[in-house]
Formats: structure tokens, C-alpha cells, sequence
């Protein structure tokens, strides 16, 4: 008797265990279902039906913004859902060297906004022995880019060889040191000498043509190959001395200007000769 009530006890339970598994699949299956369900009106929410109206791009002066936005895969029945943003960001980036960066901005669930900084150019490039304009330019970064829409006032970085660096390359050594020789005959105390161009050509310095008088500069400094903050010091005070000096009774009539001597930066020398480069 009690055998027979212990087996039946035993049976019950697996019955009731057997129940409770059909009844789990049973809950699981909906909820899978509920999920997909779900999942497909979500993805439904997400498509692109009027690109005007969903995507939303503050765009800059040298690449439109409907560029940008095919770039991303922003067209009309794409699903925002199913774009990798950040890969399409850095394609972007790369193909565009004219941007400097991108804000993607998602306004669940179907909207989106772009905001575009482009580069400001700050100089001209060129090479040695071409006279036209080749179009390219550079930011403070060092990027090279192209950009012809007003800038023809801005100093030239003429380099030694063409092709020159390339747009999407950034400035390297001595092109460099000429880029930010520029940025420092910007500041207020050395905006007289005006520079026009910087010729990059020679190993061991730099040749500038300073529109203050047209004369010509020759200067290096400590870290003209490898232009740092640290090194900024040394050009600063070169360039401080080179000023005073043409401000003299010595700079009337000074052809070129000599500012190389890296042992002593007090030293500047004046030659009252006609230079040939």
C-alpha cells in the first residue's frame, strides 16, 4: 500500500512538472513572439519616409549638407535603426578632409541631426616654381584640404617639390615649423611683418617674403623640424628681435633679413643687397 501511494505521489508530481514546462515554452513563445512583434513595429518607426522633414543638417560652406547626409545612408526608406553611425562617421570624415568633425544627434524614434564643423583655412599651398593657385590649403591642425572661396589674401607655404602634401595629409618638419612661423606673426606685437609666403625649400631654415617692405626673411629655431608648445619660446623671441630690427635706423633699405643663428637668437644680420632665389 504504501509503495503504490509513494509511486503515485511521484507520478503527480511529474505531471505537474510536465505541465509546468509546456506552460514556460508555452509563456517563452509569447514573449518571443511579443519581442519580435514589437521589434518589427520599432524598425516600422524608424524609416526614413521624408528626409526634409526627419534629418535635420547644419551644414558649413565647403560640403553641402545633402552630401553629408548621403554619405550617411540618409535617404529615403533607409531605417535608422540599421545604420552604424559611427562607421559611416569615420568614412565620412575621411572622404570630406574639409570637415573637422561630426555631431550626430538620434531623436527617437525616426528623426535625426547632423551638425558639420568645417576647417578654417589659415594658408595657402603651393610648391616651388608653380605660380597658379593648386587650390589647397591648411587649418591649424595641420590638415590640408581644399577650399578656393576667399582665400586669396592668406599667406602661401610653398613647399620643395610638387606634388606637395596632399589634401587629407597633415603637415610634417619643416612645413610644419612655416605653418606655425604664420600663426605667430599673427599675434598682435608681430603683425607688422606681414608675412606673405614661406618658402620651405632649403634643410636648415625657412625663407619668408614679409610684406611689410618686401624683404626677405631667413629664420630657424630650436624645434623648426618639430614645431612644439615647448619650443614656441625660442621662435617668439627670434621673431621679436627680427622686428625691433627692421623697426631700426639698420632696416632702411635691408634686402634680406638673416635670423638663423640658433646658438645666439639675439643675433639678426641685414644685407642691403638684392637677393635671387
Amino acid at each position: 500500500m504504501k509503495k503504490n501511494s509513494v509511486e503515485k505521489k511521484s507520478g503527480g508530481r511529474g505531471a505537474l512538472v510536465a505541465v509546468a514546462i509546456v506552460l514556460l515554452a508555452a509563456a517563452g513563445a509569447a514573449v518571443a513572439f511579443a519581442y519580435a512583434s514589437l521589434k518589427e513595429l520599432w524598425h516600422e518607426q524608424c524609416v526614413l519616409e521624408d528626409v526634409a522633414v526627419q534629418v535635420t543638417v547644419h551644414d558649413g560652406k565647403l560640403v553641402k549638407g545633402d552630401v553629408v547626409a548621403d554619405a550617411l545612408g540618409l535617404r529615403k526608406g533607409a531605417n535608422l535603426a540599421e545604420i552604424d553611425f559611427a562607421a559611416r562617421r569615420a568614412e565620412v570624415l575621411s572622404r570630406y578632409p574639409a570637415i573637422r568633425d561630426i555631431s550626430i544627434t538620434r531623436h527617437l524614434p525616426n528623426r535625426v541631426e547632423i551638425s558639420i564643423e568645417e576647417r578654417e583655412p589659415v594658408a595657402r599651398m603651393n610648391v616651388r616654381g608653380h605660380k597658379g593657385d593648386t587650390g589647397k590649403v591648411v587649418d591649424t591642425d595641420g590638415v590640408v584640404f581644399q577650399c578656393r572661396r576667399g582665400t586669396g589674401l592668406l599667406p602661401v607655404i610653398r613647399e620643395g617639390q610638387a606634388p606637395g602634401t596632399q589634401p587629407g595629409k597633415q603637415l610634417k618638419g619643416r612645413a610644419l615649423g612655416a605653418l606655425r612661423f604664420i600663426e605667430a606673426c599673427r599675434e598682435p606685437d608681430l603683425q607688422e611683418l606681414a608675412v606673405l609666403e614661406v618658402d620651405i625649400s632649403k634643410p636648415d631654415y625657412l625663407t619668408a617674403t614679409l610684406g611689410r617692405d618686401y624683404s626677405t626673411a631667413k629664420i630657424a629655431w630650436t624645434g623648426l623640424e618639430n614645431p612644439t608648445d615647448a619650443t614656441r619660446g625660442d621662435l617668439m623671441h627670434r621673431l621679436a628681435n627680427l622686428r625691433d630690427a627692421m623697426r631700426s635706423e639698420l632696416g632702411a633699405g635691408t634686402k634680406v633679413w638673416n635670423a638663423r643663428d640658433l646658438d645666439n637668437p639675439n643675433n639678426i644680420y641685414a644685407d642691403k643687397k638684392e637677393i635671387i632665389r
